[in-house]
């Protein structure tokens, strides 16, 4: 593997997907590609409202892949890091043709299947549609367990 791409956005799903990504990256020898698809503020607001809504929004990209980021740096990886803007699947497979990645990973909220169907689910579509291999990384709750 030559290139990993990470798609984040900041959630506990995704920083797993995050970490999952720098493994399989410091362990290939890969470049990771660190991604944040945001979302594009409604003009209709006005003016003001519109600026503060784009500031907030990347803000919140720049905090989000530097973190990405400095975690890949400090495991010793190459990274790049790219911010684009629209459908977050769509953005997702786009870049990965684009910049010709070997490995695509996402993460998951673990919504299942009816909640992932009636909400969306950004790495269903991801798995879906992509033309090359996808690992969805997740993480499974821990159990508590009880003393009888």
């Amino acid at each position: 593997m030559k290139q990993i791409l990470v798609a984040t956005d900041g959630s506990e799903s995704a920083e797993h997907a995050v970490s999952q990504a720098i493994e399989l990256a410091r362990s290939n020898g890969a470049k990771l590609v660190v991604a944040y698809v945001r979302h594009a503020p409604l003009p209709v607001l006005g003016e003001p409202v519109y600026q503060r809504s784009l500031s907030r929004e990347l803000r919140l990209a720049q905090e989000t892949t530097g973190l990405a980021a400095a975690g890949a740096c400090g495991a010793g990886l190459a990274v790049d890091v790219e911010v684009v803007e629209g459908k977050p699947a769509d953005r997702i497979l786009e870049l990965a043709r684009i910049r010709d990645v070997d490995l695509i990973v996402v993460g998951s909220r673990g919504l299942g299947t009816l909640a992932g169907a009636l909400l969306g689910s950004v790495s269903r579509e991801v798995v879906q549609h992509a033309d090359r291999p996808v690992l969805v990384a997740t993480r499974r709750a821990a159990r508590s367990r009880r003393a009888a």
